[in-house]
């Protein structure tokens, strides 16, 4: 499957290298509804594994445009923009600095996420010679930048060598043959043949790791499937020891519970946490719930509205405020019983 999904994304690849003017179909605009995120990524992948050096221009455009979708913060994955980058590397041409220097600047998430060494990643020596010797805008913010970072003078070959096998490592999933064709199939947006892939990638686990039971949630949040969805978060939480974690995952499910209208269930989650837990933030996520629980229901008067609205009220009573948002939510819910309580009171005059 996967191999003719490559073999799919480099016949595409070759359409471009013979015209160069195909590329229009892969731009960036930020008020387009498609970003062409995903295509964008599997020409990448294309280039990576039908690697040829005449493709540099083709690899810098996709990174160009990789540029401007992170700067329009449009839905998608920043994975893309560093593999978009790490393409680029492959050429080992030192002019590629300039490019990588701009997407380093791009905003306080680039400045910590997009890897220095990617400014050096065509080798130490070469990179060095040829700032010596280029002539270019942003030469002098370069060396200025390269000089204030300590960081840098601690740099050797060896590992900026060592960097670039990890991001070999890192990418592994996009050099076929794949190790988790799964993995592929949800990083490349390939929907379809991911959700008839899913069921059978469930089945075959066995020993289910912690990474593999992270994977589990990933995947039944991107099928959008909310049955789905809960049985990930049950199976993690049977099979976790870590205590603060399962509180997390326990209000993630009651959450799912209150989205699929299983109001019981989310109390009883919810309800248990409080009992349980000594986190004041845990707890404003599970009071956030209780409210939404009360606003969505329309009968205030049954056990579980009235059994959440005493719970609300004691933790209320307990921490005073949570957060904006949460007491906001808690004024709304005792306006409404408020309400509630006026009717009754105005009705008994006349009993």
């Amino acid at each position: 499957m996967i191999s003719n999904l490559i073999n799919k994304y480099i016949n595409e690849l070759n359409l471009i290298r013979e015209n160069p003017k195909l590329l229009d179909n892969y731009c960036f605009d930020k008020d387009a509804l498609n970003s062409k995120h995903f295509e964008r990524l599997r020409l990448n992948i294309a280039i990576y594994n039908d690697f040829k050096k005449s493709d540099f221009e083709i690899a810098k455009f996709l990174f160009m445009q990789e540029k401007e979708w992170r700067k329009y913060g449009k839905d998608g994955e920043v994975d893309n923009l560093y593999f978009s980058a790490f393409v680029l590397t492959l050429f080992q041409l030192p002019q590629i600095i300039w490019l990588f220097f701009e997407a380093k600047d791009i905003d306080f998430d680039s400045r910590i996420g997009f890897d220095a060494e990617f400014l050096f990643s065509s080798g130490l020596e070469k990179t060095y010679l040829y700032l010596e010797s280029a002539e270019h805008p942003m030469k002098e913010s370069v060396l200025n930048y390269i000089e204030q970072n300590r960081i840098f003078s601690d740099y050797s070959e060896v590992e900026i060598n060592e960097w670039k096998n990890d991001k070999t490592s890192y990418f592994k999933v996009y050099k076929f043959p794949t190790e988790n064709e799964l993995d592929f199939l949800f990083s490349t947006n390939e929907r379809e043949l991911f959700l008839a892939e899913l069921p059978n990638w469930i089945v075959k686990k066995k020993n289910w790791t912690n990474q593999d039971l992270d994977l589990y949630i990933t995947y039944a949040k991107y099928s959008g499937n909310k049955d789905l969805q809960i049985e990930s978060l049950k199976l993690t939480i049977d099979k976790s020891n870590d205590n603060f974690l399962v509180e997390i995952y326990k209000t993630r499910l009651a959450q799912l519970y209150l989205d699929t209208c299983q109001n019981n269930k989310t109390f009883e989650i919810l309800e248990s946490v409080i009992k349980q837990t000594k986190n004041k933030n845990i707890i404003r996520d599970c009071v956030e719930q209780l409210c939404n629980l009360i606003l969505n229901s329309k009968i205030l008067t049954n056990d579980i509205s009235k059994q959440s609205y005493k719970l609300i009220i004691t933790q209320q009573k307990k921490y005073k405020n949570f957060s904006p948002v949460v007491d906001k939510l808690i004024n709304d819910v005792l306006e409404i019983y408020k309400i509630e309580n006026d009717k009754k009171s105005w009705w008994q005059k006349f009993i």
